[in-house]
């Protein structure tokens, strides 16, 4: 059994709302009800009744949710245990922004690995998850954007990004070079999450340029960003990297700039062990 599906089961337990346990668990709505449905028939019983305002457990569903919730505090236990003993023979957490990809931050991790022949565990999360996962020394790295603890970090520059507007191809402002913020003031806007620091960073140069956007849809996964970009139902803020080439698509400047910055960062207080000093290193230019 995968247990990436038993995650999705107690996740739509916990919820019982398909959207809702679908953003919890970082996929689309349409994945968590085809693994469900998987799930379902590799057991070959209903495990949920599914109505148009609630998702319940079947009786056979309160059944399998008891030995659910133990296989996962077992798999917790053993992750846990995994990680401790990782760490003892050697090897480093670090922590990147969900678009680690398109940022060539995973690059940058797997050649690590390979020159140096250390071991490292990648975990990804926004960066207002991931200043506290430093903080609590989960992790011993982390990409971040837009640091907001830079006091109790230490931080070193990686790249930048620039904000454009995400327009569909008929969009009457599509063939402009540039846009101003202003312009879209009577737009629809899709955003990510609500109150991740993307979501803040569009709502703060909105305001400060006179209007409040009407938010209809937030999404963290880009994807479906786009997705509604190009069905035409409004239009996007969002980082320059993340938007890729599509015939569908225009992405623009926008007009006052914004820039983001992504920086490693790193407790202050803590002195570098041999590993995490050779990662400082590969990343100042051993590499």
């Amino acid at each position: 059994m995968d247990l990436n599906y038993l995650d999705n089961f107690l996740a739509l337990v916990k919820t019982q709302n398909f959207s809702t346990a679908a953003d919890a668990c970082y996929i689309t709505q349409s994945s968590l009800s085809k693994r469900i449905k998987r799930l379902e028939n590799e057991l070959g019983v209903p495990l949920f009744e599914r109505t148009t305002r609630q998702v319940k457990l079947t009786p056979y569903g309160e059944i399998y949710l008891k030995y659910a919730t133990k296989i996962n505090l077992l798999s917790e236990q053993a992750t846990d245990e995994i990680n401790r003993r990782h760490f003892e023979d050697a090897g480093l957490v670090i922590g990147g922004i969900p678009s680690i990809n398109e940022y060539g931050i995973l690059d940058l991790i797997t050649g690590f690995m390979g020159s140096q022949h250390i071991r490292c565990k990648v975990k990804t999360g926004p960066s207002e998850d991931l200043e506290p996962m430093l903080l609590n020394k989960t992790i011993d790295f982390a990409f971040v954007k837009d640091v907001q603890n830079g006091d109790l970090f230490n931080q070193l520059p990686y790249t930048e990004d620039h904000l454009v507007a995400v327009l569909p191809k008929n969009h009457p402002l599509a063939q402009q070079s540039s846009v101003h913020i202003k312009q879209l003031a009577t737009e629809d806007f899709i955003f990510q999450p609500v109150n991740s620091r993307p979501y803040d960073l569009c709502m703060k140069i909105c305001q400060e340029n006179g209007f409040t956007p009407n938010v209809i849809y937030a999404d963290r996964i880009v994807e479906n960003i786009l997705n509604f970009v190009k069905k035409g139902l409004g239009v996007s803020l969002l980082m320059k990297k993340l938007v890729p080439v599509d015939a569908d698509l225009v992405a623009l400047p926008i007009e006052p700039t914004v820039v983001a910055d992504i920086n490693l960062c790193y407790l202050k207080q803590n002195k570098l062990n041999q590993y995490q000093e050779q990662f400082v290193a590969y990343f100042n230019g051993d590499r």
